[in-house]
């Protein structure tokens, strides 16, 4: 189970909703926006509080629809979230050329344009985003893909009508100690990518400079970790954009661990609660406070519990303060000792720091969530490390977005059920491997779902063939002679 640093994604107490937004949103935000879950309450509060405007704001249009109707109230929520996110701790200005958003069910193939999950337009202020694409990134949160963040980050650079890497700076200054940076960093990395060396956290797209702002927003929110180990100053200068510090976040939490978090600490939550069925328990949004004004400790600690803690907070203060009077005069009896013991105290935890970064970082890099993409974007190869070794499911995508082959991995072997996809989306082949040799019984169909064969290994070796659905002309093999003329 997940174990949470801090509140989440209102687990406190029974928070009310800001005007606008409708309590079973949560509902849909905590089951497929894997972010979300990770916000602290008052964050929570102050995206879900821009949540309403946006939609509102915003032209939505389904285009080249196909197959089951689109749940146009989820899609809505969950890419208005995402998108208030970037802006939550800067303006609603970074969207005022932002018109339009148009979904497509896969990527934008309808449109002849090749291997492309989304695109932004600085000229019209739309975006369009193939929802299979849109939802892959949502659902994750730690795997550096994500869709939506990567669009509406664009969004934030095309603000000043250019497309430099370079979003809105209220502070002149800044803006140009940022540009200065960035002329350094984005050049290191285009260095590591000519030199083949690659960068983990990083990844090649942003070698294009109209996409390295956008890269880098990616794994601010989902690498965060890793960019801070491997690019500590862009990662500063990624908490300066956006006013938060995802590191501070706890890690990943998943649905069920949420609802058993409220469980087990709200009184009035059952197994099966939601917010919509909470909604007649709800508190009313206090009238003209807005989501940076509520005050989520007041509302969890009784008037008891507020003057005992200030009462302990004098105490800790008087203590506290002759606790520095009695540290200055021992300064003053002991200063040339205390400089010398300073010094060697300082290289020590540089050398410490260092060490530890170096550990942390071989640890972040053997453990996670490895995407291997085609070069316009799309995922092409996704598996998981554990321990410096593949673990999981394996899952490999041709260049059109789909699925064609899902394997098992055990410490980097094949190990457990595989399945190779037709171009249809009729299984082809659906077998089992023992450490990385075929076992049991394998079976394959034609496309249009016909049985094709059935064979039989046994201790990695082909025992028996059968070819299905021949006919008259049925052909089968045995140990002694096979297809293969073993």
């Amino acid at each position: 189970s997940c174990v949470m640093a801090r509140p989440v994604a209102i687990t406190s107490h029974l928070a009310p909703v800001p005007p606008g937004f409708k309590p079973h949103w949560r509902d849909i935000l905590e089951e497929n926006v894997a972010i979300y879950r990770r916000l602290p309450e008052d964050l929570t509060l102050a995206v879900e509080e821009l949540i309403p405007w946006f939609i509102e704001k915003v032209e939505w249009e389904w285009s080249h629809w196909v197959g089951p109707k689109p749940d146009k109230e989820l899609q809505q929520v969950c890419v208005a979230c995402e998108a208030c996110l970037l802006i939550v701790r800067r303006s609603k200005e970074d969207y005022a050329h932002f018109k339009k958003f148009i979904f497509f069910p896969t990527d934008l193939e309808p449109l002849e344009i090749e291997n492309a999950a989304g695109d932004a337009s600085s000229s019209s202020g739309r975006i369009r985003q193939g929802w299979y694409w849109t939802k892959h990134g949502m659902e994750d949160g730690v795997d550096n893909y994500n869709l939506t963040l990567h669009e509406f980050a664009h969004m934030l650079d095309f603000r000043e009508g250019n497309s430099e890497s370079v979003p809105n700076f209220d502070d002149a200054t800044v803006q140009r100690n940022y540009e200065l940076f960035l002329e350094k960093e984005y050049g290191d990395i285009c260095r590591a990518w000519e030199k083949k060396s690659g960068c983990i956290v990083i990844e090649k797209y942003a070698t294009k400079k109209v996409e390295f702002f956008t890269v880098s927003t990616e794994a601010f929110f989902e690498y965060a970790d890793m960019l801070q180990v491997k690019r500590r100053t862009l990662y500063n200068w990624m908490k300066e954009i956006y006013g938060m510090d995802p590191v501070q976040w706890p890690e990943r939490v998943s649905y069920p661990d949420l609802q058993r978090e409220r469980y087990e600490g709200l009184p009035n939550w059952q197994t099966r609660s939601s917010w919509k069925s909470e909604k007649a328990k709800l508190p009313e949004w206090p009238e003209g406070l807005s989501a940076a004004e509520y005050d989520i400790e007041k509302e969890r600690k009784s008037h008891y519990q507020k003057e005992r803690e200030r009462i302990e907070k004098f105490h800790e203060e008087k203590l506290r303060r002759e606790k520095l009077r009695l540290e200055r005069a021992e300064r003053q009896a002991e200063e040339k000792a205390r400089k010398t013991r300073e010094r060697k105290a300082r290289k020590d935890r540089l050398r410490l720091k260092r060490m530890e970064r170096k550990a942390r970082e071989r640890q972040l890099a053997n453990n996670r969530t490895v995407v291997i993409k085609y070069p316009g974007g799309k995922p092409q190869l996704k598996y998981r490390l554990v321990n410096g070794q593949r673990e999981g499911l394996l899952q490999r995508w041709d260049k059109e977005g789909r699925l064609r082959e899902e394997t098992e991995l055990h410490r980097g072997q094949k190990q457990g059920k595989v399945m190779y996809y037709h171009p249809n989306g009729q299984i082809e082949i659906e077998g089992f491997h023992s450490l990385n040799e075929r076992a049991g019984v394998w079976l394959g169909w034609h496309e249009d779902g016909t049985p094709s064969f059935r064979s039989e290994y046994r201790e990695g070796k082909l025992h028996k063939w059968a070819q299905l659905g021949a006919g008259e002309n049925l052909r089968t093999f045995g140990k002694v002679k096979n297809r293969f003329g073993l």
